[in-house]
């Protein structure tokens, strides 16, 4: 008699939640078909979502992930969309951590470097002009060690594999976008080149940062392509799938190395050209030495070139032959402007600017974001616009933080490189490993590309350091197991 009275009420405790369920559909159903077609779709695509995430938290990064530049464009009060995305996924984490009963971060030393670096950042608040744009860049640089904290506890490695194609795809759509720019002369007039084509931009509209963005995936891409191929080649029909990612890598590789071309960015060029060595270098010695040899070759094209113009195109010609200035081998400063020395006279009066504020306050600089703020009183004459920073990352950091900031700038990134090169050649022989490495050895290889962009140029903004971050998590990924 009990188990039969058991039976029924679990019965009719099921009946019940059918009953319930369907009337909770059809009143979604009503709702949708009541509402106007866009708000449906949203409403549906946010069900959608909602109940991925509930199952897989770890998605909440992808969309994250592949629409950083765009939304990194898009305000949304003080901050941007890509700052709500990320508070999103911190949320998710805590949400399935609660529910979970653990609260997981994993810890690595780039994260106390990081911590390190904003902590500089914020005793330089104390002489800041415009504490609200300070706040806003030490917030920037928080949300680096966040990542690096979070990310890792909430995937496994092969979970990991979908996040970095997803950044490569990220990439390979911006690449896209410029090819179209360049190809069918989209753009501000001032970005034609060679009479017939356009500088191309992508959503970030100024060729360096998009450039750069391009430049940061470039060595990525191309480690991981050649992790696909090599694993393909070497056990055979077996690992079929690595060579299907061997594909889509390499032709990502191809089309942001093109998009990258596109950008006629100088600095780009340069950084990438790094990057893609530090790659070719350290994945093979065959590589390393035929490497070495173009290297030096491309330098010798590059700097015969900008010394006699009639060694190469004219076309490269015009973007090679102001070089020398910014190594200081001209005094371009002296002479009278006109467009071809623009640029470089421009940029050279916006690190004369960042100089004078490093000597305003040498230890601990004139505040972390305020480097507009005070430009107008160090700028040289007829040189009226800030540009928002000094085109110069080393310089930047070194008028808004000063000295300490700029050894904790440095201690950052030099231990990153260290903690990348520990973590490719330390890694074991297992396929898993082996893609960890490749990441690895990538990651490096962007870390070169931002040391040398970044002597001409400021590429952390629109969410690149987002972008960077969510690479340097992917290198620990592998290394914690999360159950579903």
């Amino acid at each position: 008699m009990m188990l039969r009275a058991a039976i029924e009420k679990r019965s009719v405790n099921v009946t019940w939640r059918l009953v319930v369920g369907g009337v909770v559909w059809l009143a979604l159903a009503g709702v949708l078909a009541w509402l106007p077609l866009r708000w449906s779709a949203t409403l549906a695509l946010g069900g959608m979502a909602t109940m991925l995430v509930a199952r897989w938290p770890w998605l909440v990064w992808l969309p994250l992930a592949v629409l950083v530049p765009v939304t990194s464009g898009v305000r949304v009060g003080a901050g941007t969309v890509t700052d709500l995305l990320l508070a999103l996924g911190v949320i998710v984490w805590f949400l399935d951590g609660a529910r979970r009963r653990a609260l997981p971060l994993r810890w690595s030393p780039v994260i106390g470097l990081a911590l390190l670096y904003v902590g500089a950042q914020y005793v330089s608040l104390f002489f800041a002009v415009d504490l609200g744009e300070g706040v806003a860049e030490v917030i920037k640089w928080v949300e680096l060690p966040v990542i690096l904290l979070v990310v890792p506890a909430m995937m496994t490695g092969k979970q990991g594999r979908w996040l970095a194609a997803a950044l490569v795809v990220s990439a390979s759509a911006q690449a896209l976008l410029g090819l179209y720019q360049f190809l069918f002369r989209i753009g501000p007039e001032y970005f034609i080149v060679m009479g017939r084509f356009m500088r191309a931009s992508g959503v970030f509209a100024q060729p360096n940062p998009y450039g750069g963005f391009l430049g940061l995936a470039l060595p990525v891409a191309l480690s991981l392509a050649i992790w696909g191929w090599g694993a393909f080649l070497q056990q055979g029909a077996r690992h079929w799938r690595e060579a299907l990612w061997g594909v889509f890598y390499a032709a990502a590789t191809l089309l942001i190395g093109a998009g990258v071309l596109a950008s006629w960015s100088r600095g780009a060029w340069l950084g990438a050209a790094a990057g893609v060595l530090i790659v070719l270098v350290v994945r093979s010695r065959r590589a390393a030495v035929v490497s070495a040899l173009g290297v030096l070759l491309l330098i010798s094209l590059l700097l015969l070139g900008a010394f006699s113009p009639t060694l190469l195109p004219q076309p490269v010609v015009a973007r090679l032959s102001d070089l020398p200035a910014y190594f200081g081998l001209t005094d371009v400063l002296a002479q009278p402007v006109t467009d071809e020395n623009f640029s470089v006279v421009e940029r050279l009066a916006h690190w004369v600017a960042a100089q004078r504020m490093w000597e305003i306050s040498p230890w601990l600089g004139i505040g972390a974001g305020n480097y507009a703020t005070v430009y107008p009183a160090v700028r040289l004459p007829r040189w009226e616009d800030a540009l928002g920073h000094a085109h110069n990352i080393y310089l930047n950091v070194l008028g808004e933080t000063g000295l300490v900031g700029l050894a904790a700038y440095l201690a950052l990134w030099g231990g990153v490189a260290v903690w990348l090169w520990r973590s490719a050649y330390h890694a074991g022989v297992t396929m898993q490993e082996r893609w960890r490495a490749a990441v690895a050895v990538g990651v490096l290889g962007m870390v070169a590309h931002l040391s040398v962009h970044n002597l001409v140029d400021n590429l952390f903004v629109r969410g690149i350091v987002v972008y960077v971050g969510l690479w340097l998590a992917l290198v620990h990924v592998d290394r914690y197991e999360v159950n579903p």
